[in-house]
C-alpha cells in the first residue's frame, strides 16, 4: 500500500503542476488517467498478496502430506487424487508467477476435495481397522522390501476397496478389505521368512549337500525341528523373538552337521586322519584351559574339561553379577532419564504456550495497527469502521445513489478507493455487501432497490480488486436494519446506506 500511494501522490502532482490555456480540459484528462492508475494499481497484486498466496499453498501441501500419512489416499483415493492434481496445478501457477482467479480457485477446489476425501476416510475407517492393522504389522516386517510383489498386490487391493467405499459399496468393501488383509498377512510371512529364516536355509541346504542327514543326524535333525518352530510360530504371525531365536538355533545346528559330515568325508578320502583330528582336538582344550587359566593335564583330558567347566561356571556367575550390577546401574540411569525427559516435556509445552502467547499478541497488535489505519481512512460524512470478533463493518453514509436508482456516480469514485485499500489490507477475508434504505416507500421495492445497489458495489469492487468473486456476496436488506430513526430526515439520510461485511480470516 505504502508504494501505491507514492505512485498516486507523485501522478496527482504531475498533473496538477501542468501549465495551459486548456486547463480544464486538461484536468478532466488528468482525472481520467488517474482512475486508469488507480485500478491499474489495486489490480496488480503485491508482494503481500503473493506471499499470501504461497502461505495458503504450503498450508494445503502440509494437509496433504498429514493425510497421507494416514493413509487418506487408500482409503479415499479418487477424492484424494483429484486434491494432489490441484495443488500441483496451482502450485505450477505461483512458480509461473500467475497468482490469478484460476489460482485461488484451484487452492478452493483443492481444498474441497481434501476435506471430502478425509471426511470419507473418517467415516470409513472403522470398516478398515483389520486390514489397516495387518498393513501396519507386514511395515514392521519390511515386506515392502522383503516381499515386495506381495505387498504391492496388497496395497492394490486395498485401494480398489478405498474406491468402493466412495461409491458407498460397503458390500464389496468388506469383501476387497478381507482380501487385502490375506495379502498383508502373507507377505509379512514371507518377509519374516526372508529375515529370521534365510540363512537357516541356506545352511541346510548345504548340510544335505554334505550328506550330514546320514553322517551327523542328531545335529542335521535339531536343525530340522528348530527350522519347523520357526516356521510354525511364522504361520501364526507369533511375536518375532520366537522364530528369530528357532531360525538362530536351527542355523548354529545345520552349520554343525555341515562340519560333522566335512571331517567324516576328510578322514574318508584319507585328507586328514583320526590322529590329527585327536591332535586338534587337544590343542583347542589346551588353548581354553590357558584362557581359562587352567593347568592342563595331558594325561587326563576328562579331567581339564571339567576344570575348564568349573572355570567357565565361575565366570558365568560373575558375569551374572556384574549383570545385575549393571542393570542396576541401567535402572537408576533411566529413572533420572525419565525424570530429565519430564522436564524437558515441561520445557517445551512452556515454550509452546509462551511462543502462543506471543504470536497472538502480535497478531491481535498487527489487526489494532490495520484497524486503526484503515479508521482514519473516512471521514464521520463518509463512514464509520466498526470491529466485532472477527468481522470488520464498514458503514458507508457517504456512498448515496440518486432516488430510485441503483447507479454508481462517478463522484464517489474516491472513497470506493478508500474501500478498496481496506480491502487489500485485510487479504483473505470474505465480503457481504449489504443494501440498507430508509422506511420510505413499499417493503418489496426497498429490498429490490437495496439489492440493485449492493450488485452494483460488487461488481465496481470485483473490477478493481483482485479477489475471487466467490469470496464476495451481495444482498439486499431493505428497511429491515435501520440504525437511526426514520422519523427525521437525518435518520433516515444515517439508514440509506452501504455497509461492507469483511470477515476476517483467523490468526
Amino acid at each position: 500500500m505504502g508504494k501505491s500511494t507514492e505512485n498516486m501522490a507523485f501522478v496527482r502532482h504531475r498533473l496538477a503542476a501542468r501549465p495551459g490555456p486548456r486547463q480544464a480540459g486538461r484536468r478532466r484528462f488528468g482525472g481520467l488517467v488517474e482512475a486508469v492508475l488507480v485500478a491499474f494499481l489495486f489490480l496488480c497484486p503485491g508482494p503481500a498478496a503473493a506471499q499470501e498466496g504461497a502461505g495458503s499453498l504450503r498450508a494445503l501441501e502440509a494437509r496433504l502430506g498429514q493425510a497421507r500419512e494416514n493413509v487418506v489416499y487408500l482409503l479415499a483415493p479418487s477424492s484424494f487424487e483429484d486434491a494432489a492434481d490441484r495443488l500441483e496445478d496451482a502450485s505450477r501457477r505461483l512458480r509461473d508467477g500467475r497468482r490469478d482467479d484460476r489460482f485461488e480457485e484451484l487452492l478452493d477446489e483443492a481444498e474441497r476435495w481434501l476435506a471430502q476425501a478425509e471426511r470419507i476416510a473418517a467415516a470409513g475407517r472403522p470398516h478398515f481397522e483389520e486390514v489397516l492393522a495387518a498393513r501396519d504389522e507386514a511395515r514392521a516386517s519390511e515386506a515392502v522390501t522383503r516381499a515386495g510383489e506381495g505387498w504391492a498386490r496388497a496395497e492394490a487391493e486395498l485401494e480398489a476397496a478405498g474406491r468402493r467405499l466412495e461409491r458407498e459399496d460397503m458390500e464389496d468393501v468388506a469383501v476387497r478389505t478381507g482380501r487385502a488383509t490375506v495379502l498383508y498377512r502373507r507377505a509379512t510371512r514371507a518377509a519374516r521368512r526372508d529375515e529370521f529364516l534365510g540363512a537357516a536355509v541356506q545352511a541346510r541346504a548345504a548340510a544335505m549337500n554334505a550328506g550330514a542327514s546320514e553322517l551327523a543326524p542328531s545335529a542335521f535333525d535339531a536343525g530340522e525341528a528348530h527350522l519347523a518352530r520357526a516356521e510354525a510360530a511364522i504361520e501364526i504371525l507369533a511375536p518375532v523373538e520366537g522364530p528369530a531365536r528357532s531360525g538362530e538355533a536351527a542355523f548354529a545346528a545345520f552349520s554343525r552337521a555341515h562340519r560333522i559330515a566335512a571331517l567324516f568325508d576328510s578322514v574318508r578320502r584319507r585328507q586328514v586322519t583320526v590322529e590329527r583330528l585327536l591332535d586338534g582336538h587337544e590343542a583347542d582344550l589346551a588353548r581354553l584351559a590357558e584362557a581359562a587359566d587352567v593347568e592342563p593335564l595331558r594325561s587326563d583330558a576328562g579331567e581339564t574339561t571339567a576344570r575348564i567347566e568349573g572355570a567357565i561356571s565361575r565366570l558365568r556367575a560373575d558375569n551374572e553379577r556384574l549383570g545385575a550390577e549393571l542393570a542396576d546401574e541401567r535402572a537408576r540411569t533411566s529413572e533420572l532419564g525419565s525424570r530429565l525427559a519430564s522436564l524437558e516435556d515441561r520445557l517445551a509445552e512452556f515454550e509452546r504456550r509462551f511462543t502462543g502467547a506471543r504470536d497472538e499478541l502480535l497478531a491481535v497488535r498487527e489487526r489494532e495497527a490495520r484497524l486503526r489505519e484503515v479508521q482514519g481512512l473516512f471521514t464521520p460524512s463518509e463512514g464509520e469502521v466498526l470491529l466485532t470478533g472477527d468481522r470488520l463493518v464498514l458503514r458507508l453514509f457517504g456512498l448515496t445513489f440518486e432516488p430510485a436508482r441503483a447507479e454508481i456516480d462517478e463522484a464517489l469514485y474516491p472513497l470506493l478507493t478508500k474501500v478498496q485499500r481496506v480491502i487489500t489490507t485485510f487479504p483473505g477475508a470474505t465480503l457481504r455487501i449489504e443494501g440498507h434504505t430508509d422506511a420510505q416507500g413499499g417493503t418489496r421495492g426497498n429490498q429490490a432497490l437495496s439489492q440493485r445497489r449492493a450488485i452494483a458495489v460488487r461488481e465496481h469492487l470485483l473490477a478493481r480488486v483482485p479477489i475471487p468473486s466467490s469470496r464476495v456476496e451481495a444482498a439486499g436488506l431493505g428497511e429491515e436494519r435501520p440504525i437511526a430513526s426514520n422519523e427525521t430526515e437525518e435518520g433516515r439520510a444515517r439508514n440509506r446506506r452501504i455497509e461492507i461485511v469483511l470477515t476476517l480470516p483467523g490468526n
